[in-house]
């Protein structure tokens, strides 16, 4: 019985130092770890939001890139940061991938982090260069077969979403395409210059080439067809069960206080609902949800993935 009243003592103990902490937070300007350089997708959205988080959390939300490894480099910092609200970072679905491709060794423990809230998602047009007599996946896939061995997709690596995703519609549809690897800006130059083919990408990064007619979209990696384009067909009209579709969101390390995380869920997501008409002009569809939802997506988006990766054995050049 004595153990059993320490048990709970200690447990309210606990509770009340972490409200305490939940009330008084933030006192101090708070941290943001983005896994990709300056200019990236997560990177200009993420600062967009910090101005909204600052008016709703009262301190500044100061964005700190921490690019490489595959994005492993911004959530290892994330993961060995104190757990107190005033470190947090932006994972993407990348996270999922570094767990299951065979080829990547994380630093840190991938489960070291408390889903916090999830940011957008980002569907992917496929593109290709406007030389390229293909209208829809279909044509793409039968002007490929009827060329073997002149077609060559990009993308940053064989590890990366694009990546993995493209190849997995190629072995998917037999089509006749050689991966080849380029840095994220380099894929749009080849494009226009026609030493790949194919690519994937996102529409606000692709849209200053698309508006000059020098490549042109035929098809978008989401389930449905997205609202900024509704027009063009998704992939999975073509090949069922196809679906690809990039998300970004914020993380804490683990043992952060809950009471922490639901201030910060709450700051997200009236920031999201505010900036949601500038995120559908850039192709990015806004996600709010608590943190036990966003918990359950992450767990759905593994094995998503997991069945991807096993699908895909990305060969590239």
């Amino acid at each position: 019985m004595r153990f059993v009243r320490w048990i709970g003592i200690a447990l309210a103990s606990f509770a009340a130092a972490s409200a305490a902490v939940a009330q008084g937070y933030p006192d101090k300007p708070i941290r943001l770890i983005i896994p990709q350089g300056a200019s990236g997708g997560a990177d200009i959205v993420a600062r967009m939001m910090s101005d909204g988080l600052h008016q709703r959390l009262g301190q500044p939300v100061i964005v700190e890139n921490r690019p490489g490894g595959n994005e492993s480099i911004g959530p290892g910092a994330v993961a060995m940061a104190a757990p107190d609200g005033y470190t947090l970072g932006i994972i993407s679905a990348t996270h999922s991938i570094n767990q299951t491709s065979a080829g990547i060794r994380l630093a840190y423990d991938p489960q070291g982090f408390v889903p916090i809230a999830p940011m957008m998602s980002v569907p992917m047009i496929v593109m290709v260069n406007s030389s390229i007599e293909a209208r829809d996946i279909p044509s793409l896939v039968a002007l490929s077969k009827a060329n073997p061995g002149k077609f060559n997709y990009g993308s940053a690596g064989p590890n990366t979403f694009a990546g993995m995703a493209t190849e997995w519609l190629v072995r998917m549809s037999g089509a006749d395409f050689t991966g080849v690897t380029y840095g994220t800006k380099g894929i749009l130059q080849g494009l226009v210059a026609n030493d790949i083919q194919m690519a994937f990408g996102g529409y606000a990064a692709a849209s200053p080439i698309l508006q000059t007619g020098k490549a042109k979209v035929i098809a978008v990696t989401s389930a449905q067809r997205t609202a900024r384009l509704p027009d063009v067909p998704t992939v999975a009209e073509t090949y069922p069960g196809f679906a690809v579709v990039p998300w970004y969101g914020f993380v804490a390390p683990k043992g952060t206080p809950p009471e922490v995380v639901a201030r910060l869920n709450k700051a997200i997501g009236e920031t999201l609902t505010e900036l949601r008409p500038r995120l559908l002009e850039l192709g990015d569809e806004p996600m709010v949800m608590t943190p036990v939802e966003f918990q359950a997506f992450l767990k759905k988006d593994l094995k998503d993935w997991q069945r991807i990766v096993e699908a895909a054995t990305v060969a590239t050049k």
